[in-house]
């Protein structure tokens, strides 16, 4: 059964958003591929600090083509402290398959689209409605909020009935909207103003035509069923500096994450694990290539993933003997380690270690 909603609120909205929008440069543009990469970045990523990425990464590949003809290192380079890097490397073959299969040109329909790797249901109907003005539903996590309060769906969101009925709820408005405006409102609104904590009720420009709107209940909208289990991981970086000068480094290949990134010799462990322990295992992991003790751990952090919290210390050693890393490890200078794309862990490290990184380990020893 559809949900019961004012069909006066597409009006009473984009009225709204055309006078107090947030003045975005993706906002300003009906290109298809510019409105892609930013939307592509501000997945999992605040406006403001995606902004400056947008900025960038557009100033490096200006069109589809400059992108696709990239190498993969130098766009996750551009990518590093942006996290989910999978949408780097999905963006990357994507700009390949508009060139291969659509002769260069960003596709129109949705279904095509939609087939491009890392565009959802949501990104694909982003980029119809605001670049072709199409009307199909961009359905984010704002809109599920707005129209959740609207309607009092007690559903929840991250089941598929949820979803479903809520985006049926945003396409019945769609038919008296004027697509790209309204969808682009609605986001704005659940941004700006239909917060998760605090809305500001008094505020809204539909806060007659909402269910919820300045009641004390309007905070637990949404409903959701299911609860993360977060998982903990323990990484141990050891940062060598090798005799011959400089450090190895290895790019991670494995279906993990930070795929495709750069990292110094790594240990996982299934606890916290003292240098002694660590030591131990190098020899059984890393021979034959041997290293001094290591002392206390020169840098810590706990870095949150959205169902996994790394506990990271990196440990400086010096190489002995004559044996070394081989493949898959490379040995760069320290000069050289700008040149590659870390995980933003692992580039805090380098950034603020970078004077020690530069003497030879034995004389801060």
């Amino acid at each position: 059964m559809p949900l019961p909603i004012s069909q006066r609120i597409p009006q009473a909205l984009q009225e709204w958003y055309l006078s107090h929008h947030r003045a975005l440069p993706w906002r300003e543009t009906q290109d298809p591929y510019r409105i892609w990469v930013s939307e592509i970045i501000l997945q999992q990523t605040r406006v403001n600090q995606g902004l400056e990425y947008y900025e960038r990464f557009i100033a490096h590949f200006p069109t589809v083509k400059d992108l696709a003809e990239a190498p993969e290192d130098k766009v996750l380079l551009l990518w590093q402290g942006l996290g989910y890097y999978s949408r780097a490397r999905n963006l990357h073959r994507a700009a390949q398959m508009v060139m291969e299969q659509h002769d260069g040109h960003f596709p129109r329909e949705f279904l095509e689209i939609r087939a491009l790797p890392g565009i959802g249901d949501y990104t694909a109907g982003a980029i119809s409605s605001f670049a072709y003005n199409s009307a199909y539903p961009a359905v984010d996590g704002n809109v599920l909020r707005v129209m959740s309060r609207i309607t009092a769906c007690t559903i929840p969101i991250d089941t598929t009935t949820g979803k479903k009925v809520l985006t049926e709820a945003v396409s019945s408005l769609l038919k008296s909207a004027e697509p790209s405006i309204f969808n682009q409102a609605v986001i704005e609104l659940g941004a700006l103003i239909c917060t998760p904590k605090k809305p500001q009720c008094s505020a809204c420009p539909i806060s007659q035509h909402c269910a919820l709107s300045g009641t004390p209940e309007v905070e637990l909208y949404p409903y959701k069923e299911k609860q993360i289990s977060i998982r903990h991981r323990y990484l141990n970086y050891i940062v060598i500096a090798s005799s011959s000068g400089g450090y190895f480094i290895r790019k991670r290949e494995d279906k993990d994450i930070w795929r495709g990134l750069y990292e110094f010799p790594l240990m996982e462990t299934n606890k916290s694990t003292c240098a002694n322990e660590l030591l131990d295992l190098w020899k059984v992991e890393f021979a034959p290539m041997t290293i001094k003790s290591l002392s206390a751990p020169s840098f810590e952090m706990e870095h949150k993933l959205s169902h996994q919290l790394l506990h990271i210390r990196v440990y400086r050693a010096e190489q002995t003997g004559q044996e070394s890393l081989s493949e898959p490890f490379l040995h760069v200078t320290q000069e050289e380690l700008a040149n590659y794309a870390f995980p933003v862990p692992l580039a805090r490290f380098i950034k603020k270690h970078q004077k020690e990184l530069s003497t030879p380990l034995n004389l801060l020893l």
